[in-house]
C-alpha cells in the first residue's frame, strides 16, 4: 500500500497527532481497528481531509471490503483536490486486484496525465495495457519505465528491473522476452530468488539446459531445501541426458519439441505462480458453478495404480478426475455451450486408451507417435482432447482436430467468466489469420537461393548442390547431427545433416546479411498476410501453422515442389526461413 501523505489543511495538534498515528499504525498493522477510529475522529473534525478518507479506504481494502474502499476512493477523486492523483492510484490498484483490467487501464492513464514524473506510474500503465491485450505497446512501455527510472531515480533501478520482469511474466510474455529482462533483474539484485527461479525455467524452454542447471545450483547453495530449485536442476540434468543419449534411446530433440513437454512445464509453473493454473481455475469454478451443473458431477477420485495413472494421463486428466470423476452421461448440455461435451470418468478414459492401444489401426484418429489425453465426450463419438503443448482440441472420426482452447485451464477459466466469476488472465493477443481465398498458381516460380537449398536436400554434404550452397554461404554452420538446436554461423545459415545427408537448411533472417536473396522478391520486413500472399502467388500451398504459446513463435509450413518451406515469425517479424524434405531422411 502507498502512504498517501499527511499534508496538513488546518486543524489543531490533536487532529495531526491522530492522523500521524493512524498512518504509522497502518504501516505495521494495516487491518488494526484503531486505524479506523483515529481516521474517523480526524474526519469528524475536518470532513474535507482527503488523506484521512484515503487511509480509511486503504484499511477497508486490506480487510477485503472492496466496495467501501472504492466508495471512499471515488469520494476523494470527486473533490479534485491535491489528493486526486493518489485516489486515482488507489482505484488503479483496486481494479488490478479485482482483475478489472479495463478499469485499471483507465485509471492508469488518468494517473500519468496528472503526474508525468513517477516511473512506477508508467510501469503500471504498461502492465495495464498488456493485461488488456495490447501486449507489444504495453511491453514497450515497461521498457520505457525502466529507462525513466534509470534517469530520474537510479537508486530504484533494481526494483524497476524486477518489477518489469514480474509484469512480463504476469502478462504471459514469451520466455525469450522474459528471460532477457529476468537476467537484467538478477544481475541488479542477486537476492531476487523468485525472478532467478523463473529465469531458470525460461532457460529450459529455450533448450539452454546447461544454463538452467548452473543457475539452479547457484540458487541451491543459497537455499538448499527449496523443492522447486531441486526440481529445476533435476529437470535440466534429465533433459541434457536425453539429448546426449538421444540416438541410443531413439529420442530426438525434435521429438521433445513436437510434444511441447518443456513448454507445458514452463506454462504450468508460470500459471501456478500467477494463480491462473488448472487447480486455481477449478477452485474458481466451484465458487460460481450453477446448481444444475454441480448436480451432474461425480465425487473426485485418486488413482493409486501407477499403470492406470499412465493410461489416464498427467497433462490434465488426472487433475480433472481428482476434482470430479466424470459427469453423468448425456449431461453435457448443462455447461451451456453449443456442443454437449461432458467430463469423462477415470474408468472411461482408461478404457478408451486401452482400446486404442490394443488396436491402433482401428483408431486412425489417435496417432501412436503423438501425445494426447481425452478428457470430455459428447457421447456421440466426439471428444475434447489435450494434445501437444497442452492445447485442447475437438476430435471427431474422419475429421482434422479443431482447436478449442489453449489449454484445459483456459477452457475452465472461460466457463468461470461465463458464469459471472472473476477471470485473472490477461486479454489474449490477437491472432493473425492466414487468408484462405488466394488462388494457387501451378508450378514453382519462387527464385533465389532457395532453389539451391531445395536441390541440396537429401544429398551428401559433398554433392554439387551442397557445395554450391556452401559457396553461397561460406560462413554457414554444418552440423553432423540433426540433434540439438540450430546454431547459425556468421552467415546466419544452419545446415543440419543426418547420417551424412542434408536434412534441413535454416536461415536466421536477423543474422544473414543476404537473407533478402534467399527468396527473390520476398519482403522480409513485411507482415504475414502480404508475405503469405506472395508465396501463394508463386506456387506455395499452406500445409499447416501453429503458435508456440510458450515462446510466442508462429510457424507456417508450406508445400512447395514436393518439399517443405517453413517461415517462423517472432513478435510480428520474420525470424527464420527453413526448407526440409516432406519425409526427412531417417526421421
Amino acid at each position: 500500500m502507498r502512504d498517501f501523505g499527511r499534508t496538513a489543511s488546518g486543524g489543531d495538534d490533536a487532529v495531526e497527532r491522530n492522523l500521524d498515528l493512524a498512518w504509522e499504525l497502518f504501516a505495521v498493522q494495516p487491518a488494526h481497528p484503531r486505524i479506523a477510529e483515529l481516521a474517523s475522529q480526524v474526519l469528524a473534525s475536518q470532513p474535507e481531509r482527503s488523506s484521512a478518507a484515503l487511509l480509511l479506504g486503504n484499511r477497508r481494502e486490506v480487510c477485503g471490503d472492496a466496495g467501501e474502499a472504492r466508495r471512499l476512493y471515488l469520494q476523494v477523486a470527486g473533490r479534485r483536490d491535491g489528493q486526486f492523483v493518489n485516489a486515482a492510484r488507489a482505484l488503479r490498484h483496486l481494479a488490478l486486484a479485482e482483475h478489472d483490467h479495463a478499469e485499471a487501464l483507465r485509471w492508469a492513464r488518468t494517473v500519468v496525465s496528472e503526474d508525468h514524473e513517477e516511473w512506477d506510474d508508467w510501469m503500471e500503465l504498461g502492465f495495464a495495457q498488456a493485461l488488456c491485450g495490447d501486449h507489444e505497446d504495453g511491453w514497450r512501455q515497461l521498457d520505457d519505465a525502466v529507462a525513466l527510472c534509470s534517469r530520474t531515480a537510479p537508486d530504484g533501478l533494481p526494483g524497476a528491473l524486477g518489477k518489469r520482469a514480474a509484469y512480463l511474466l504476469g502478462t504471459f510474455a514469451p520466455p525469450g522476452r522474459f528471460a532477457v529482462t529476468a537476467e537484467e533483474a538478477v544481475r541488479a539484485d542477486a537476492a531476487n530468488s523468485w525472478v532467478a527461479l523463473m529465469l531458470g525455467w525460461a532457460y529450459l524452454v529455450q533448450y539452454r539446459f546447461a544454463d538452467a542447471e548452473q543457475l539452479g545450483l547457484r540458487l541451491l547453495r543459497e537455499n538448499p531445501t527449496e523443492d522447486m530449485l531441486h526440481n529445476l536442476v533435476g529437470t535440466a540434468r534429465t533433459l541434457r541426458q536425453i539429448v546426449e543419449n538421444a540416438h541410443a534411446q531413439n529420442i530426438s530433440l525434435e521429438d521433445i519439441r513436437n510434444a511441447g513437454v518443456i513448454e507445458m512445464g514452463w506454462r504450468q509453473l508460470r500459471d501456478q505462480m500467477l494463480g491462473t493454473d488448472l487447480a486455481s481455475a477449478l477452485a474458481a469454478l466451484d465458487d460460481v458453478m450453477p446448481a444444475g451443473l454441480r448436480a451432474t458431477l461425480r465425487p473426485g477420485t485418486s488413482i493409486s495404480d501407477e499403470s492406470l495413472r499412465d493410461a489416464l494421463g498427467s497433462m490434465a486428466a488426472e487433475d480433472l478426475v481428482a476434482w470430479h470423476d466424470g459427469q453423468q452421461p448425456g449431461s453435457g448440455g448443462v455447461w451451456g455451450l453449443a456442443e454437449p461435451f461432458r467430463l469423462m470418468s477415470a474408468a472411461e478414459i482408461i478404457a478408451l486408451s486401452t482400446e486404442i492401444e490394443a488396436d491402433p489401426r482401428a483408431h486412425p484418429d489417435w496417432p501412436e507417435n503423438e501425445v494426447w489425453e481425452q478428457v470430455m465426450t459428447d457421447d456421440a463419438g466426439a471428444y475434447l482432447v489435450v494434445v501437444a503443448f497442452g492445447e485442447l482440441v475437438k476430435r471427431r472420426p474422419g475429421h482434422p482436430d479443431e482447436p478449442v482452447a489453449a489449454s484445459v485451464a483456459d477452457w475452465i477459466w472461460d466457463r468461470v467468466a461465463g458464469f459471472g466469476g472473476q477471470d485473472p488472465r490477461p486479454a489474449p493477443r490477437k491472432n493473425e489469420v492466414l487468408p484462405a481465398d488466394l488462388p494457387a498458381v501451378p508450378g514453382t516460380s519462387l527464385t533465389g537461393t532457395i532453389a539451391t537449398m531445395y536441390a541440396a536436400l537429401g544429398t551428401s554434404e559433398r554433392s554439387a548442390p551442397c557445395e554450391e550452397l556452401r559457396g553461397l554461404f561460406p560462413g554457414a554452420t554444418v552440423r553432423q547431427s540433426a540433434l540439438g538446436p540450430a546454431v547459425p554461423g556468421p552467415d546466419g545459415v544452419d545446415i543440419a545433416l543426418l547420417d551424412g545427408l542434408v536434412k534441413k537448411v535454416t536461415v536466421d533472417v536477423a543474422l544473414c546479411p543476404s537473407a533478402d536473396r534467399v527468396i527473390s522478391g520476398l519482403d522480409l520486413g513485411g507482415q504475414r498476410e502480404p508475405v503469405d500472399a506472395y508465396l501463394r502467388a508463386h506456387g506455395a500451398l499452406v500445409h499447416n501453422s501453429w503458435e508456440n504459446r510458450a515462446s510466442g513463435e508462429v510457424t507456417v509450413n508450406y508445400d512447395l515442389a514436393q518439399h517443405r518451406l517453413g517461415l517462423q515469425w517472432q513478435t510480428g517479424k520474420l525470424a527464420r526461413i527453413f526448407v526440409a524434405a516432406v519425409q526427412p531422411v531417417n526421421d
